[in-house]
């Protein structure tokens, strides 16, 4: 929500909207980072010290920024319009690691999005969601796809970034990003990277892990293809570390079978690293015509992808082209002014 709550703040600010004051309710200006917090803090300041400021706080209109928040519905002056941005339902779905109590709450929490006069969705597939798990009309949900910072990702990283000098060792790296959780299907990894057994042998590729460490038995099987040369972890990347490992890779795989609609595609791409992922979900709202796709479960397909953008200088530089036009339009602007569109009128049926 930090990252969220930055880049409307910063809109706000700078394009001083007509007619409108935008007020935070929590004190001060969105951190670059929020600082670590036990479980106790954090659960004491979500339902005790946030619904209490809710309870007090005037406003015509309200805009909860993360629907985890749903809960502050109720506490908000029945008068004023409440707008929530939804990112996913992904609990509903596929719990994961998450506790039966975990998921109950969460259930609890979304159910009150229906107290909600407009619902903001970050995709298609987050609106349809919304319909198939909690009945909410698709004609009271607004998509507006967030920004990418395509100025961050184009920059140039110096050649003293530790992660651009690691890559410079390397072969063409297969470049995997984010948590390592069963839904991000990282378990299908080793049946691609088979079907490029002998690229990997002969080192003309690497598979360069940045994240969540992977769980040690798939490590071993990815390790079983690529060879321990092939396989790199970096661990968790941010910042200028992050873009550096974008920029240096021959391509992403997002092998992803369960999304809202995920920020690494379009990072990746405006970094020009062009993608490869399959066809669920929001995958395909994130790639648009500018991702290279494949059948769940098609392996040999999603290497072949791979292998277009390893071995062919010319398909790789018009994948990367593409990659970068397309998020060229998929600025923060554009989802503020969509946000603008809706607080406007929703205020003019208040």
């Amino acid at each position: 929500m930090d990252r969220y709550w930055r880049e409307l703040d910063s809109l706000s600010h700078a394009t001083q909207p007509m007619n409108l004051r935008i007020q935070c309710v929590l004190p001060g200006r969105p951190p670059l980072r929020s600082a670590p917090a036990s479980r106790l803090r954090r659960m004491f300041d979500k339902y005790l010290i946030y619904p209490g400021r809710a309870r007090f706080a005037q406003a015509r209109l309200f805009h909860v920024l993360d629907h985890s928040y749903a809960h502050l519905l109720p506490y908000l002056p029945r008068s004023s319009r409440k707008i929530v941005t939804v990112f996913d339902l992904v609990p509903l779905e596929d719990p994961g690691m998450m506790s039966g109590a975990q998921v109950a709450r969460f259930r609890r929490t979304v159910q009150n999005l229906h107290l909600a006069d407009h619902l903001i969705s970050i995709s298609e597939e987050t609106r349809r969601k919304l319909g198939t798990y909690l009945n909410i009309p698709a004609e009271r949900i607004t998509v507006a796809v967030p920004g990418t910072d395509f100025a961050e990702f184009q920059k140039a990283v110096p050649v003293s970034n530790p992660v651009w000098q690691k890559f410079a060792d390397l072969p063409k790296a297969i470049l995997s990003v984010g948590s390592a959780i069963p839904r991000k299907n990282l378990r299908s990894l080793p049946a691609i990277f088979a079907h490029l057994r002998s690229q990997f042998e002969l080192g003309q590729c690497c598979f360069v892990r940045a994240g969540e460490t992977l769980p040690e038995t798939l490590r071993r099987e990815i390790i079983a293809v690529t060879g321990e040369k092939g396989f790199v972890e970096l661990g968790p990347l941010f910042g200028e570390d992050l873009i550096a490992a974008f920029q240096s890779s021959r391509a992403l795989i997002f092998p992803s079978t369960l999304e809202g609609l995920t920020f690494v595609i379009p990072e990746a791409m405006a970094a020009g690293c062009p993608v490869v992922t399959n066809t669920l979900t929001a995958n395909p709202e994130a790639g648009g015509d500018a991702a290279l796709y494949y059948a769940e479960g098609d392996s040999a397909a999603a290497a072949q992808q791979l292998l277009s953008l390893l071995d062919n200088d010319a398909e790789h530089a018009r994948w990367r082209a593409l990659s970068i036009e397309r998020v060229r339009g998929l600025t923060w602007k554009r989802h503020f002014e969509i946000l603008m569109e809706v607080y406007h009128r929703q205020l003019s049926l208040s």
